[in-house]
């Protein structure tokens, strides 16, 4: 799913440049097509549209401060003195 996710994201704004936008349909049939699509729909296809709802990038800075504050598990662990 991972390797071809361009080609589902692709379905959202392909047709804009001039491209096939069902260019993920040479995938279909394979068992992670209707999951690559699912995917897409549900976390991807509101990123193209431009009257979404979306919340300011500095609401997130707490989270990401919080998370990278302190590594969990590193390989670098040995070197704290």
């Amino acid at each position: 799913m991972v390797q071809n996710h361009g080609y589902f994201q692709g379905y959202h704004f392909f047709h804009y440049l001039g491209m096939d936008r069902n260019m993920r349909d040479k995938f279909n049939g394979h068992p992670w097509y209707s999951t690559g699509a699912e995917f897409v729909e549900k976390y991807d296809a509101a990123a193209f549209d431009a009257k979404a709802e979306t919340m300011p990038l500095s609401a997130f800075e707490p989270m990401v401060r919080r998370l990278m504050s302190t590594p969990k598990r590193t390989i670098y662990d040995n070197l704290k003195s």
